[in-house]
């Protein structure tokens, strides 16, 4: 029994931990019973020997983002060099016009948050009260 707990505790310590550049989940919504996600995985095969070539070829690269009724899974196949570079082509034009739509946002929001407030029960323009009996 000794020995086997000794063989697999050398074992475990020769085994190398998953390393990630990037592991993260994140609520998209600050309530928390929305389901908004985003879920962002990249493992780090740099240190993975060159040998065999499964080990480091089939790294972890997870893209999702939902809604809070759709779910997209985005692939980037880092396998052949094409296959990389339009990997990274790909995330690169997603970040790109992801901070586009962030920045015109940001616009309306601050265009919006500086209109005049509407103060409760006043009529929208255009709209005619009712006479009532």
């Amino acid at each position: 029994m000794r020995q086997l707990r000794k063989e697999h505790t050398q074992n475990m310590s020769e085994e190398r931990a998953t390393r990630y550049h990037v592991r993260r989940r994140e609520f998209l919504n600050e309530d928390p019973e929305l389901p908004a996600f985003i879920i962002a995985v990249v493992e780090d095969t740099r240190d993975l020997p060159d040998d065999p070539e499964d080990h480091w070829k089939w790294g972890t690269v997870v893209l999702d983002l939902a809604d809070c009724s759709r779910r997209v899974s985005f692939d980037f196949d880092l396998n052949g060099s094409s296959a990389r570079a339009n990997s990274l082509r790909k995330i690169n034009l997603i970040a790109e016009v992801v901070n586009e739509v962030r920045d015109a946002i940001a616009v309306e929001v601050e265009s919006r948050n500086a209109r005049p407030a509407k103060e409760a029960g006043r009529k929208a323009p255009g709209v005619v009260e009712q006479a009532t009996r």
